[in-house]
């Protein structure tokens, strides 16, 4: 794991995200069209963003900061391209042996619930804008949304911290 180039290429991969966001809604578009057309099946925006996400998660963060062996938890809601058969774009039977940790470089208040949080029981999602007491996936992506670990089902916590608030680290599975 070759951690110390685990910041900046967060911080490229939200560059991304920003800079290309129009072209995929613009591609997406087209898409809708000629399913439409063709009277095929027509996935959500969220599910062509979500494989465009973990595509270019694997390509620009996965990549670089892992070794052959290892690889991380998929990104958001991870891909579905393929029939829900896999949540991964490449080496698709590949398992996650670390995962993405937020640390906290001060306190940090949740933007949802507005109230201070320990980020030890939360994992990584994705990253998000938030605006008025709702987060999207969309631009500017300059917030990290994080889920309650340990929970099963629709019963969860999540909530939303700036990024300028996190640093990024890595902690191998099963530890």
């Amino acid at each position: 794991m070759k951690i110390e180039f685990l910041n900046s290429c967060i911080a490229n991969f939200i560059s991304f995200l920003n800079a290309n966001y129009q072209l995929v809604t613009q591609s997406y578009e087209m898409h809708k069209f000629y399913a439409e057309q063709q009277e095929l099946c027509l996935v959500s925006f969220e599910e062509y963003f979500d494989d465009w996400a973990q595509a270019n998660w694997e390509l620009l963060v996965e990549r670089v900061v892992c070794s052959n062996n290892e690889s991380l938890v998929i990104y958001g809601s991870g891909s579905d391209y393929e029939a829900a058969a896999h949540s991964r774009v490449f080496f698709h039977n590949a398992e996650p042996t670390h995962k993405i940790i937020c640390f906290a470089k001060y306190t940090v208040v949740d933007c949802l619930s507005k109230s201070k949080v320990d980020l030890t029981k939360f994992d990584f999602d994705a990253f998000v804008t938030f605006e008025g007491k709702l987060f999207d996936m969309a631009p500017p992506f300059d917030h990290v949304l994080l889920t309650e670990q340990g929970t099963v089902g629709c019963s969860y916590q999540q909530i939303v911290i700036p990024v300028e608030q996190i640093n990024f680290g890595v902690q191998k599975i099963g530890i």
